[in-house]
């Protein structure tokens, strides 16, 4: 993508399928609303029960990670997490750099959803392999614990027009989510900067010394470390031992 184009994307929903499955989709603002309020892109950990390549039309809007829009080859995963089944989409690629995710495998995906009529899709932008079994955890513990925290919402029975959506919008759930946010993002660069400090020096940091400068439990760390890793800021050169690039 040019370097002159630039859009801010929404922020990536730790979720599992049957939350967007279960949501109301507004159509008209390409949104779902679920229990974690209103979501476009998604963050899901599943397991590859399906792979076929096809052919498409050449597009230029995606927004996939590796895109070519000189290809009209397209792959279709069929994705399962145990709670709910899902299509991941990705257009205008080179069918060799995804040769190595095959049936069976469990990956992290972020994208964006969307439906048209009864079809529920995931427009993949970054899928990565699981490597370690903890990871999966990790991800179930952190949608758990914001389920039993009560950091849900009722999911609406229909899309409210801009009225009706104005009347009962809640200012202060949305500074305080706005806040959390906002908390999150400061705790992982603190994590990055300390792996970066370290990787100056040449040698990288190990688990236990950036959770006892960073205070930070080790569910909160582990999830953390992931999303850099993902973000490809961060690398584990050995075992629990974390580089920046």
């Amino acid at each position: 993508m040019s370097d002159s184009i630039s859009y801010k994307r929404s922020p990536a929903i730790h979720c599992w399928i049957k939350h967007i499955i279960e949501g109301i989709y507004d159509e008209n603002k390409k949104i779902f609303h679920t229990i974690f309020g209103r979501v476009k892109r998604i963050r899901i950990i599943a397991t590859i029960i399906n792979k076929k390549e096809k052919l498409t039309e050449l597009k230029e809007d995606n927004f996939e990670e590796e895109v070519d829009i000189n290809s009209n080859i397209g792959l279709d995963f069929d994705l399962d997490d145990g709670t709910g089944l899902i299509k991941g989409l990705i257009r205008n690629i080179n069918p060799e750099k995804y040769k190595r995710f095959n049936l069976g495998d469990v990956v992290d995906i972020i994208g964006r959803v969307s439906k048209w009529q009864d079809f529920v899709s995931l427009w993949i932008e970054i899928i990565k392999k699981v490597e370690h079994p903890n990871f999966i955890l990790l991800r179930n513990a952190e949608i758990i614990k914001k389920i039993k925290l009560g950091e849900i919402q009722d999911t609406p029975t229909k899309i409210l027009d801009f009225k009706e959506f104005s009347n009962e919008l809640d200012i202060d759930n949305l500074f305080e989510e706005s806040q959390n946010n906002k908390e999150i993002e400061t705790k992982k660069e603190q994590v990055y900067l300390i792996i970066k400090k370290y990787s100056v020096e040449g040698n990288g940091v190990d688990f236990e010394k950036i959770k006892n400068e960073t205070k930070i439990t080790d569910i909160e760390l582990r999830t953390y470390l992931n999303d850099l890793i993902l973000e490809s800021r961060i690398y584990e050169s050995d075992d629990n031992i974390y580089e920046s690039f």
